[in-house]
């Protein structure tokens, strides 16, 4: 009874009520930096702020924004979600959805486009991040010769500052200037206008931002790798066990929660990261490798800017990223020891 009592809620925030006093003015400071920008922001969602140029004098329009968007979607789901909440407003709903606004919506384009850029985008940089990352912590964490070296130079693509890195790389890809097409040019290649085509440009954007990330995941891995008991490589080599089956069953299951946490962070991290987009191509070409974050800023911040749509944006976003997170940690448990 005694140990069923102590795995329970109530009765650990009795027991441990002064540590939760000590985290008060943390927690008041995080909620004022995070969730109040938040709720904002929904609030502005909810309004027609910057549209039409109201940006003095704005109403509360409900969810006009968001069943708008969702009806003109491409994706055939969210279009039934949208039109199914437009036709119970106009059954009743009217109060709640505020659907008289609709006589002059806002300006919209397809929603659809931009949520598989951000998955695209994410997933692809990811895969990346995590095999290249994988790949080099494998290798560096044999006995090799000079692999100090090795490790202090596989940091410098992380020290410097991503700005100036990523306006390096934006200049490397130019068609007429880029280093990348002087060197193809000198190999008798032809030169590629990298930033001119869709895919071209996602090659671009991913080997920048590989560049960019695969520092952190190799040395993740690599203080993990050389965590795991030496007794255990041992032990399967005297069983017979080669390189690759001991690689496979000792430090592939070390490493996967650590695969798992470093892979649900970086996804939620690649799945807003503007800079790389924003500087290397805009979101060109003609936007199709404009993602969620880089869509809201151009709305907000563009020649005619319509706050409440990007803010729309911004809590649509928000949402995804919830739901990723709570499917990731329910399906790899990784809350398990929380309680504990």
């Amino acid at each position: 009874m005694a140990d069923l009592r102590d795995k329970t809620v109530a009765y650990r925030l009795r027991k441990e009520w002064p540590a939760y006093v000590y985290l008060l003015p943390t927690i008041l400071v995080l909620a004022f930096l995070n969730a109040y920008p938040i709720a904002y922001a929904f609030y502005i969602s909810l309004t027609n702020f910057g549209t039409g140029g109201h940006f003095l004098s704005y109403e509360y329009v409900g969810w006009t924004n968001y069943t708008t968007y969702l009806a003109t979607t491409g994706w055939p789901p969210l279009a039934a979600i949208g039109r199914a909440l437009l036709w119970g407003g106009t059954s009743g709903l009217a109060p709640i959805f505020n659907l008289a606004a609709l006589a002059s919506p806002v300006t919209t384009s397809q929603l659809w486009p931009y949520v598989q850029n951000s998955f695209f985008w994410a997933g692809v940089c990811i895969f990346l991040f995590l095999g290249v990352g994988l790949g080099l912590a494998t290798v560096l964490n044999q006995n090799i010769r000079g692999k100090t070296v090795y490790r202090t130079l596989i940091l410098v693509p992380w020290a410097m500052p991503a700005f100036i890195t990523i306006l390096v790389w934006a200049n490397m890809w130019s068609y007429n200037y880029g280093i990348i097409n002087q060197l193809l040019a000198s190999a008798g290649v032809a030169r590629v206008n990298w930033l001119g085509s869709t895919d071209t440009a996602w090659v671009a954007l991913f080997v920048t931002n590989l560049w960019l990330s695969f520092p952190f995941y190799t040395v993740v891995f690599l203080g993990v790798m050389q965590a795991i008991p030496k007794d255990l490589y041992e032990a399967a080599a005297i069983d017979g066990a080669g390189s690759l089956a001991a690689w496979w069953r000792i430090t592939i299951p070390y490493l996967r929660p650590t695969i798992a946490f470093v892979g649900l962070m970086g996804f939620l991290f690649t799945f807003n990261n503007f800079y790389p987009i924003y500087l290397i191509t805009g979101g060109g070409p003609l936007n199709t490798t404009q993602i969620f974050i880089t869509k809201s800023y151009s709305v907000a911040f563009g020649a005619s800017p319509q706050y409440a749509l990007a803010a729309m944006y911004g809590m649509v976003d928000f949402v995804l990223l919830v739901a990723i997170t709570l499917v990731v940690i329910w399906r790899t448990d990784l809350t398990r020891n929380w309680l504990k």
